[in-house]
């Protein structure tokens, strides 16, 4: 009797057992169910919110990039605002000059033209041709009190080139009289200065014939009178009655320059039809081999056959 009272129990109690686990697993299951509802919505709602910030990232950069292109347009601007360094151009000459000046004429390569005895009846032909070629050139002229002369002293000056003192009378005599040499200087100094309307003329002198045919007491006169005086180391050969053909003035001009850093080339006003045609051939030829022309200025060193 007990044991089929015990077998009852058992199978009683059976039923109850897989109730609960029934029960337990429909319960685990709704949990799981639930964690994995959660989860999605979670990950929608990350994914969602990663889409927002990326979005929000890409405008924010879209945003900001026509900031930087208006920066760097600003900047710019702003570079283009501040003017560059001038470059002084009124004299393109200047270094030039300058190393005249200090005495660095090393390679320089300078040529002063220069013209004696004038104005004459060429001085215009030759103001033409130097007007040509743009250059400047300075004449040493004596006094010549006459209508066509006194157009030239003025166009001289007023073209830019040195009007400078060569006395009014080239007379070589006056120089055993000083006194009566330096009156003739300062008639010609005012002369120049009346025709011209010249407060300052150029303060340069050439003695007739060079230095060399002046003396001690005339030149130190010309230096205590504020002058400074020039011969040359470059002859045309112009001043004979019959000079050489253009060629060989030419020429002679050219290679002599080539000896030089300053060259100081000793021409005359009145120049022949080869003297004329010469100055185009060596003004030419010396600027395509790199040389500059240039006009007398008072604080120049230059040539000198006799030194004090």
């Amino acid at each position: 009797m007990r044991k089929n009272s015990s077998s009852k129990l058992r199978v009683k109690n059976m039923p109850r057992f897989l109730t609960l686990s029934v029960l337990s697993l429909i319960l685990i299951v709704m949990i799981m169910m639930s964690l994995f509802f959660l989860m999605t919505k979670m990950a929608a709602a990350f994914h969602s919110q990663a889409q927002i910030l990326q979005t929000s990232s890409a405008n924010s950069s879209e945003t900001n990039a026509p900031k930087s292109e208006t920066t760097n347009n600003t900047t710019n601007k702003n570079i283009k605002a501040d003017p560059p360094p001038q470059v002084n151009n009124a004299d393109p000459f200047a270094d030039i000059k300058s190393r005249l000046r200090s005495g660095d004429t090393d390679g320089i390569k300078v040529v002063f033209l220069t013209f004696d005895d004038g104005p004459s009846d060429d001085t215009g032909e030759l103001l033409d041709t130097l007007a040509d070629y743009n250059i400047k050139g300075t004449f040493f002229t004596t006094l010549h009190d006459n209508d066509h002369a006194k157009n030239m002293y003025r166009r001289i000056v007023d073209e830019g080139h040195t009007l400078a003192n060569h006395t009014s009378s080239h007379d070589y005599g006056l120089y055993d009289t000083p006194e009566a040499f330096f009156a003739d200087v300062d008639a010609l100094d005012q002369f120049q200065k009346k025709i011209t309307v010249q407060d300052n003329t150029s303060r340069i002198f050439r003695f007739p014939g060079g230095s060399m045919n002046s003396n001690e007491a005339c030149i130190q006169g010309i230096l205590d009178r504020g002058y400074n005086y020039s011969d040359w180391n470059v002859s045309s050969g112009d001043g004979c009655a019959d000079p050489p053909p253009s060629d060989v003035i030419a020429q002679k001009i050219i290679e002599s320059c080539r000896q030089h850093d300053v060259s100081v080339v000793l021409s005359h006003a009145e120049l022949k039809s080869s003297s004329r045609e010469a100055m185009s051939v060596v003004i030419e030829t010396l600027q395509e081999e790199g040389y500059t022309f240039l006009n007398m200025e008072a604080d120049y060193t230059y040539p000198r056959h006799l030194e004090l």
